[in-house]
């Protein structure tokens, strides 16, 4: 397992792993989201569940049930008193699929041990008539970051201390919450005065196994198809996915990020990390990012899968790292 790797050494590296992606993607489509073959423990769903932080709850079959998203969460609670720092996780499945439910894993209990409390936020999904196009699911995310710090009091939260973190589409938008603070263009036209009045920039960013590059993401012919219906793109879609790109809206107000990726990861290649890496040094915050490229360990855990039992107490250090 590397840290911040040689970038030239990495691209050579990564050449054989990029040009096999699509065909890889290919043969394996839609299966590819349906998550491990031996599923990954998760904590039990905490008693605060299914509580709002905007007007579309979800379907009227239940709130367990698949219906295109909602703008709804669960709060996992530290034992350690507060006010508590947050972390927002947001759930992968290419913006198209997945859900809150069962997605947070046994082993970030050691967040929970090390005084973070954890909000597990779902967001509107795209769908197949159109529904839900790019910006949505970004203005839910940085939405729920409001919800958070407006209601920090109440939930005895530090404000200033929100995070967040994501696994693959939802690595994606934990990494555009920390590059896009106070951009207007991203905010949803509903939003209500009183969370437009709150900072929506977050202290951290831990995005694992991102879909960063949208360009990159949509290599195989059969996920074209589904960030075309992310974006809400037909025709030249160039400017339509590197504005849904993480790199492209690093500034020198963009929030620490910690990026990990499998170096055999045929949906989130680690040269998507290193287009962010890049623009950070760019931006003269270079020493805010860090890339971590797991070439170690069972094979699996060098694909799209990540190890939260090796790495929590990583995550939790890096976000300790960054507590005002």
């Amino acid at each position: 397992m590397r840290s911040t790797p040689d970038l030239r050494t990495l691209r050579r590296r990564l050449a054989p792993a990029l040009t096999l992606a699509a065909l890889a993607v290919a043969v394996s489509g839609c299966a590819l989201f349906d998550g491990p073959s031996v599923p990954e423990p998760t904590l039990p769903r905490p008693p605060e569940a299914d509580i709002a932080y905007g007007p579309a709850t979800g379907c009227p079959e239940g709130p367990d049930t698949p219906c295109g998203g909602s703008q709804t969460l669960d709060i996992y609670r530290s034992d350690e008193p507060g006010p508590n720092p947050v972390v927002i996780y947001f759930h992968g499945g290419g913006f198209v699929t997945g859900d809150k439910i069962d997605s947070i894993s046994a082993n970030l209990q050691e967040l929970l041990d090390g005084g973070w409390d954890i909000v597990s936020a779902n967001y509107r999904l795209t769908g197949s008539d159109g529904s839900n196009p790019f910006p949505v699911a970004v203005s839910d995310a940085k939405r729920a970051v409001r919800w958070v710090r407006a209601n920090a009091d109440a939930q005895d939260w530090d404000p200033a201390n929100v995070a967040v973190m994501g696994h693959s589409a939802g690595g994606n938008l934990a990494g555009m919450v920390a590059v896009t603070a106070d951009q207007p263009e991203f905010d949803a036209p509903d939003l209500p005065d009183e969370l437009a009045a709150v900072d929506d920039a977050v202290v951290a960013a831990l995005a694992l196994n991102p879909v960063s590059d949208l360009a990159l993401f949509a290599a195989s012919e059969n996920l074209t198809d589904w960030v075309r219906q992310y974006t809400g793109c037909t025709g030249d879609c160039t400017e339509a996915l590197a504005r849904g790109s993480v790199q492209t809206h690093v500034d020198a107000g963009a929030a620490a990020m910690l990026a990990m990726h499998g170096v055999n990861d045929v949906l989130a290649a680690p040269e998507q990390g290193v287009l962010v890496q890049e623009a950070y040094e760019a931006a003269g915050i270079g020493d805010r990012f860090e890339l971590v490229v797991v070439d170690d360990g069972p094979e699996e855990y060098q694909g799209h899968r990540i190890d939260y039992e090796r790495f929590a107490g990583r995550f939790l250090g890096f976000l300790d790292d960054q507590r005002i």
